[in-house]
């Protein structure tokens, strides 16, 4: 009973939903109007390290994970716009959007990178324990290397904030994509300054919230909840998907994982 109704539960929020774009600006009114400044990953990073966060004010810190829809990634972004705020939105190779990457940053907002090489390459060698996966580090790195240059080179952004995506790979290889940049050297030869899941900014935090698709549309605690208790730093990360149901692209995207899925029970290549 509990697969049947998990699977009905996704049948409704990729295809049958109504949108919640409405309630995600609510969610951005309610905190505005406790007192709140919205703001991108990048520039409350800046107010930490240069001592010139208040510490007597209320942060809700912004984060946009475009895992897929660009085009209710726009109108989140539009949203965020009316109100006038900023918030960081970071792109996998797959949903990249130069043109409302560009636009996202001239309205002061962060465009960056949803990084995900560790999967790819699992994806081709299909590790089957972690010290195979651990393996397969250096290679992704390489990759890293290779594609984070060429972002920067097509959308001009300086992308040295970036964020790194959770694949069904990484859950299966007990290791997540972000173990390509706890090489420090790396990081300084491509001048990368922060990576979302950092414990020394995420221990800045006072409360953490990730949406999801209804009926729980959080999987932490709710946002509204702590704008009530007046939490110092919120940090929020939301998807596109669970605020809209665009059929084609979650039909597609359901596919893909599907195939994916059946892709990794090949042998595993060394």
């Amino acid at each position: 009973m509990s697969a049947i109704k998990t699977v009905r539960e996704r049948i409704y929020s990729d295809f049958l939903m109504p949108s919640r774009l409405s309630e995600y600006r609510r969610l951005i009114e309610s905190a505005l109007a406790d007192g709140y400044t919205v703001l991108s990953v990048e520039r409350y990073w800046q107010l930490v390290t240069t001592t010139a966060l208040d510490p007597a004010g209320r942060y809700l810190v912004l984060r946009h994970d475009i895992d897929t829809d660009q085009e209710t990634a726009g109108l989140m972004w539009r949203i965020e716009r009316s109100l006038g705020i900023e918030a960081s939105h970071f792109f996998r190779l797959s949903t990249l959007d130069p043109v409302l990457m560009r636009a996202i940053a001239d309205g002061g907002g962060l465009a960056s990178y949803h990084y995900e090489e560790l999967a790819t390459v699992a994806r081709e060698r299909r590790p089957r324990n972690r010290d195979q996966a651990i393996a397969l580090i250096p290679e992704a790195q390489a990759r890293f290397a290779v594609n984070l240059q060429k972002l920067r080179k097509t959308t001009g952004l300086a992308m040295d904030v970036v964020a790194s995506h959770g694949d069904f790979l990484n859950r299966k290889m007990g290791i997540a994509n972000w173990a390509i940049l706890a090489d420090e050297r790396l990081r300084s030869e491509l001048g990368i300054r922060l990576e979302t899941y950092d414990q020394n900014f995420l221990a800045t935090v006072s409360s953490y919230h990730r949406d999801a698709p209804p009926p729980a549309p959080w999987m932490h605690a709710d946002p509204f909840e702590a704008i009530k208790r007046r939490e110092p730093v919120m940090y929020a990360l939301i998807h596109p998907r669970p605020w809209r149901a665009n059929v084609r692209v979650n039909a597609l995207d359901d596919l893909n994982r599907l195939w994916e899925g059946l892709l990794y029970r090949r042998p595993y290549r060394a």
